[in-house]
């Protein structure tokens, strides 16, 4: 395993163990442990690749959305994040798009 002593392998066992069931970001986790992401990272995948499971990211969840017919911004926008693709949803759009886009998205997933 390299030059890293149990203790510090276990730690970061149990750093990704709990990233990973806590439902958070890489940047928002890190921020609440006080570690650097790049460290969760490479333990992430140190500890993959040991145990010759692939790394994953936490199982992504859907959020309740609430829309209003209030008057909106002109510059005001939605940013919708599907694994690394950014779909920015301006006023206007088009639902029938959005929705094709979607079952599009869902069926790579």
């Amino acid at each position: 395993m390299g030059k890293a002593n149990q203790k510090t392998i276990r730690y970061w066992q149990q750093h990704v163990e709990e990233f990973k069931s806590s439902g958070l970001t890489r940047e928002a986790y890190s921020k609440l442990k006080r570690i650097r992401v790049y460290q969760l990272d490479y333990w992430r995948k140190k500890l993959s690749r040991i145990s010759g499971t692939p790394m994953t990211l936490p199982t992504n969840q859907w959020v309740p959305l609430k829309i209003s017919d209030g008057p909106t911004q002109k510059d005001s926008h939605l940013d919708l994040w599907i694994g690394p693709v950014r779909v920015e949803i301006k006023p206007g759009f088009d639902a029938q798009l959005l929705a094709e886009l979607l079952r599009a998205a869902g069926a790579g997933c």
